[in-house]
């Protein structure tokens, strides 16, 4: 089974093989543009395997400039894409921004003025966006929802989102996902950090507030709520994510959440990974 801390340990493995991959393939775009090439490595090993294996020279190359241009490409749109949902979200926030309601809030709850953003909005919201600074987005209508010490359990909760960079981490588990979908471990991990993030800050807003009882119950407000804002950007929402297994650990906050090993998904990204170093 597959605690919280291993879970941590699988997420740093994915950004360094990902970030393996993608090094592979620069090396590769410049030893071919610049007849530049890296000093030998292991995986070279894997070319020497592929020619005693007698595989025509035409079609690990055909392979390899396919997977680079999906890879590249697919990460490429996706920059672009966030970045224009950025443009967007950012213009929005500033339209309903209220600052004076975002400073006398973020000074009771020990917050900067830029690390919470409060704006005129009826639908409850409560979420954490921003790459490279993190922060705290709640809108008026979660305030007016929600009782005072409700309102305190949500942003603590936020604040662990904060404090470890969440949205930066989801983002990145998404763009490698996405453009590596042909390694299966990375899809899986995509799928399960946001309900493992949102435990931990759970943990974190139940530690702060010595108790769970207000966290749980605007948990339960927001869930009754039929209208539920979409946000394009990465982002940690308070209440969008495994909402069952976030109910009973709220219910048993010293229960340990495990998940099992995706084994056949460990064994076929390692020998893909194998493979598509080989072909590079």
């Amino acid at each position: 089974m597959m605690t919280e801390s291993r879970f941590k340990w699988l997420y740093a493995a994915a950004l360094i093989i990902g970030g393996t991959i993608v090094w592979q393939m620069v090396a590769f775009l410049l030893g071919h543009m610049f007849h530049w090439r890296p000093s030998r490595n292991l995986f070279d090993l894997c070319l020497i395997l592929f020619h005693y294996l007698h595989v025509p020279g035409p079609v690990p190359m055909t392979l390899v400039n396919g997977l680079i241009l999906y890879t590249m490409g697919t990460m490429g749109w996706l920059a672009i894409k966030h970045g224009y949902d950025v443009m967007k979200a950012n213009k929005l926030v500033k339209k309903y921004h209220d600052a004076a309601l975002s400073a006398e809030n973020a000074a009771k709850f020990e917050l900067t003025p830029q690390q919470l953003q409060i704006v005129n909005y009826k639908a409850p919201l409560a979420m954490t966006i921003g790459l490279w600074r993190p922060r705290i987005l709640v809108s008026t209508g979660l305030m007016d929802m929600l009782e005072p010490n409700e309102l305190r359990a949500v942003i603590e909760h936020e604040k662990c989102h904060v404090q470890h960079r969440d949205p930066g981490a989801i983002f990145l588990l998404a763009l490698i996902s996405k453009s590596m979908r042909y390694i299966p471990i990375f899809e899986w991990i995509a799928h399960k950090y946001p309900m493992m993030i949102e435990l931990r800050a759970d943990k974190y807003a139940i530690e702060r507030m010595e108790q769970a009882a207000d966290l749980g119950s605007a948990l339960l407000k927001l869930l009754k709520q039929t209208t539920k804002p979409r946000f394009p950007l990465s982002h940690a929402s308070f209440a969008e994510t495994s909402m069952n297994v976030r109910i009973q650990h709220i219910l048993d906050p010293q229960k340990q959440v495990t998940l099992r090993w995706p084994l056949f998904r460990l064994a076929m990204s390692a020998l893909i990974f194998v493979l598509v170093m080989g072909l590079i």
